[in-house]
């Protein structure tokens, strides 16, 4: 693939016609003597970024607005036949190939499969686009270091996309991937089983996971318990009555026993009452008075007689009907005796038979209680396995990663001839910056735990502050030009930023290896540069190097002297980078 011309349906635009074969400048000159013009004013990066919108570039709302009507058309060559893509700023879905119209992904697709970037479906982050920065970096990030052509792309897109147009099999790279995504997740799910408080109290409840394997023991022992009290229970099924009659028996013997109590007591009362006798006889009253020599009459000892007589005849009919009582007493305490014998062998007889078997409710009680039992135990069990089987899960994998890793040290090792290629080709161009001076590109299999299938260093061995990173940017983007691995493209374009702040002799060398390369080996080299660089290239080379490097390869100047004299050949205030 060829860059040949970008032109626009505006007469303003400045056409730009790249040479097909060698070095093509777009040099920039600043006229204006305002300290606040640069460069920047004429157009350079948008050059840059119009040939992307013409390659299927996203599509940009500002373009629509500030450029309404506007189209622009690029011309180039895929295996010597001419193509031209023309893409309306108002309808930016769609892109007219050699005037028949595709939608921007059939476009992009198309342009995919001509350009040899045959990259198979299951490679999500590699695409015609994501390739296509590499020949021209879109940004002015992707000037910030040689292998990262978009700030956007993550480290997994950028090593895919890199190690693709350096000819190393990607599918390692996705395999790598895939098992990293796979054991982040399997271990971030274990985790969360093991620490998070909600799922580890679906699981396992209060319990302590170090504890799990002896509740799980404890559990299965109460849960033969329960089976074998289910299957031994016996389900009376007037079990209710039969506990309602025990109970009325209870409060008739609690009843008969209070009773029986009452007329024990008042029979200890009346025996108690039967052993009462008179303190003195009549025959001791008269011994103390005659011990006292005091005569008493016969008629008081008559009346002591009549009392004594008297009493003697109360106390006869007292104790007769004290035994009178105790005799009905003692019957009414036989008769409650026997009530209370008969009402405790018909309580024992109730209690017997509640004893031998169960209410329904108690059965489905104990059934409820083996069925919570047996869901804990189900629980621990699947919290137990699931752990065992994401432990499993993990094992496999880091032997799914051993086994990368060896494979990937074997592949290393069959591939050193694409290996040597990239470093000799890288090295052909930095030795040419610094001599004696270690560089190349070094592939290394990467055996972390991560996503990174191969270790890719383009180094020169030189001081990080003399412009070595625009020198490794330089030689690295030569480097998958002209291995031509996995691509067909024919070109480089860098823009102005990539020798604004390098040191002359370096800019010389560029441009002396550009110009030798691109026609020894057919191929194009386009550059934009500020007339401030290209300048100070004079005294590094002769008058006649000038001419031959720089004047003869200059295809268009763009100037900050007027409107006209820029790209567009109208000044707009356009967001491109975003």
């Amino acid at each position: 693939m060829r860059l040949i011309e970008l032109r626009a349906n505006k007469e303003t635009f400045h056409t730009i016609t790249f040479n097909k074969v060698g070095v093509s400048i777009i040099r920039a000159i600043k006229v204006s003597e305002d300290k606040k013009s640069t460069y920047n004013s004429t157009g350079k990066s948008l050059l840059i970024y119009l040939i992307h919108f013409c390659l299927g570039g996203s599509e940009n709302q500002e373009l629509k607005e500030k450029l309404p009507e506007w189209e622009f058309s690029l011309d180039f060559l895929i295996d010597d036949v001419p193509f031209t893509a023309t893409r309306n700023v108002d309808n930016q879905k769609f892109v007219r190939l050699n005037e028949k119209e595709y939608k921007l992904s059939e476009y992009t697709d198309w342009l995919q499969s001509k350009t040899f970037f045959n990259i198979p479906n299951e490679f999500k982050y590699i695409s015609f686009r994501s390739l296509i920065n590499r020949f021209i970096r879109p940004k002015k990030s992707s000037y910030d270091t040689y292998n990262c052509y978009l700030k956007e792309e993550v480290g997994y897109q950028e090593l895919l996309n890199n190690s693709y147009l350096l000819g190393l099999d990607i599918s390692r790279i996705s395999k790598k991937k895939e098992l990293k995504e796979e054991w982040d997740t399997t271990k971030e799910k274990k985790k969360n089983i093991e620490n998070d408080s909600i799922m580890r109290e679906f699981f396992t409840g209060d319990s302590d996971k170090k504890k799990i394997d002896l509740e799980i023991i404890g559990l299965e022992k109460k849960l033969e318990r329960l089976t074998k009290s289910i299957a031994e229970f016996k389900v009376a099924e007037d079990y209710d009555s039969i506990r309602k009659e025990a109970d009325e028996i209870s409060e008739q013997l609690k009843r008969y026993k209070n009773r029986r109590s009452v007329i024990f007591n008042a029979i200890n009362n009346i025996e108690k009452s039967l052993d009462i006798r008179p303190d003195i006889s009549s025959k001791d009253i008269q011994n103390l008075f005659e011990d006292a020599k005091i005569n008493i009459n016969e008629s008081i000892k008559r009346r002591f007689d009549e009392v004594e007589d008297f009493n003697r005849k109360l106390l006869g009919n007292r104790k007769a009907r004290l035994l009178d009582e105790k005799k009905q007493f003692e019957s009414q305490l036989n008769e409650l005796d026997g009530i209370i014998r008969m009402l405790g062998k018909a309580q024992d007889e109730k209690l017997s038979l509640l004893q031998a078997t169960g209410s329904l409710e108690e059965y489905s009680k104990l059934n409820e209680q083996c069925s919570q039992v047996q869901i804990k135990y189900n629980k621990l069990v699947d919290y137990k396995e699931l752990l065992g089987t994401y432990n499993s899960k993990i094992d496999e994998i880091k032997e799914a990663f051993v086994k990368e890793n060896s494979d990937t040290n074997k592949y290393l090792k069959e591939i050193e001839l694409l290996k040597k290629r990239n470093i000799e080709v890288f090295n052909s161009f930095a030795e040419q910056f610094y001599q004696n001076k270690t560089s190349g590109i070094i592939i290394e299999n990467n055996e972390g735990e991560n996503q990174s299938r191969f270790n890719i260093e383009a180094t020169i061995d030189s001081d990080s502050g003399d412009g070595v990173n625009n020198v490794k940017i330089f030689c690295f983007d030569w480097t998958i030009l002209k291995t031509q691995n996995n691509h067909n493209v024919k070109f480089i374009f860098h823009d102005s930023r990539l020798i604004s702040e390098i040191d002359p002799r370096q800019i010389a060398t560029m441009f002396y290896l550009s110009n030798f390369h691109t026609n020894e080996f057919g191929l194009q080299y386009i550059i934009t540069a500020n007339q401030k660089e290209l300048d100070a290239l004079k005294s590094e080379f002769t008058e006649e190097e000038y001419q031959k490097f720089i004047e003869k390869n200059i295809v268009e100047e763009l100037t900050d002297e007027s409107d006209e004299s820029k790209l567009l050949g109208i000044t707009i205030d356009l967001n491109y980078e975003k």
